[in-house]
């Protein structure tokens, strides 16, 4: 997601697909004498960025260089407490036993390569310019192709791959409530809000089979800014984002609940994968969910083999988010 990017007045250096139309590109344009290039460095684009790690836990550096992690999760699977009571007549007859288990939860590795090349010629036509150093804009973007790849896929995850590499919002294991939410939240009257409050984490810890308090609520920036109304007539000084995160910290007992606000939670940034506004209630703790980094971006040094032209390439490593406990996520979706 990035803004149109325009010159000269307004005019837009995108074609109509949205994308840079390279005719408005390049290193010669028109300049009059009393024309003045500034010094400062060459404004680049704006993307929207958001520090993932704040939504999932993420472990940098482990199994780099892998195809794939093995996570063990535990299970008990016999023994009644109620058994264990017996009398001291009883000898060692009605101790009651335990036994536990394993299952692994495997997650995938991918790795990207990207790449940029450049020639004495380019380097010095840049040069020409002034103020533009091509190489590190070329370096700069490359980092950034990398970051915001993985910031989609930590929320989207791989479109082409969903089955490996769901994303925080995507995954097909995560039930979802149709019910809730029937609407952005912001457009609730003080009735429906009141209902809405009084239900939500309920239906959550009802989805835990009541073992689980979420603490951390994400829904669409849509409804966030909108949720800056006063609750009601009769509450005109607290608005309803207010009111929503402390009744959140009352519900659960706990004060460091907190309610995030997600670009890829409204339907215009989320289609073809969801196609509608989707909310995320869940626990952020690494036994309920995480995102690995192997390797972070690492950008090799540009080599030649002609002293003419030259190229170089970076890679990363990463995974989705694996949801290790699905029952302590809960998806509210609406149209």
């Amino acid at each position: 997601m990035e803004q149109k990017m325009k010159w000269q007045s307004g005019m837009s250096i995108t074609n109509s697909a949205g994308t840079i139309n390279p005719t408005s590109l390049g290193y010669r344009y028109t300049i009059q004498t009393t024309t003045v290039i500034l010094p400062e460095k060459v404004i680049g684009q704006t993307f929207y960025t958001v520090p993932f790690a704040k939504f999932v836990p993420v472990e940098v550096g482990l199994a780099a260089w892998m195809e794939s992690i093995k996570i063990n999760t535990g299970f008990r699977l016999a023994g009644n407490f109620f058994q264990g009571l017996s009398s001291l007549n009883a000898g060692g007859s009605q101790i009651a036993r335990v036994d536990v288990g394993i299952a692994p939860v495997s997650v995938a590795i991918d790795t990207f390569t990207g790449g940029y090349d450049y020639t004495i010629a380019e380097i010095n036509k840049a040069l020409a310019s002034d103020n533009w150093d091509v190489v590190s804009d070329k370096m700069l973007a490359l980092k950034e192709m990398n970051d915001l790849g993985l910031q989609a896929t930590c929320f989207l995850g791989n479109p082409s791959d969903q089955t490996n590499f769901p994303g925080l919002l995507t995954n097909g294991n995560v039930t979802i409530d149709l019910t809730t939410i029937p609407q952005l939240i912001n457009s609730m009257n003080p009735a429906q809000f009141s209902t809405f409050v009084s239900k939500v984490i309920s239906v959550y810890f009802s989805n835990t089979n009541s073992t689980m308090m979420p603490d951390t609520f994400v829904l669409p920036y849509t409804d966030w800014n909108g949720l800056g109304v006063p609750v009601s007539a009769n509450f005109p000084n607290v608005s309803m984002r207010t009111w929503l995160l402390n009744e959140f910290k009352e519900a659960t007992g706990n004060q460091n609940f907190q309610i995030l606000p997600l670009a890829y939670c409204d339907t215009a940034n989320n289609s073809p994968l969801i196609g509608h506004y989707r909310y995320a209630l869940y626990h952020r703790d690494p036994r309920t969910l995480r995102m690995f980094v192997p390797v972070p971006f690492m950008l090799n040094p540009a080599g030649t083999a002609n002293n003419w032209q030259w190229q170089g390439v970076a890679c990363s490593q990463f995974t989705s988010p694996v949801i290790i406990k699905p029952a302590e996520v809960l998806y509210f979706d609406h149209a």
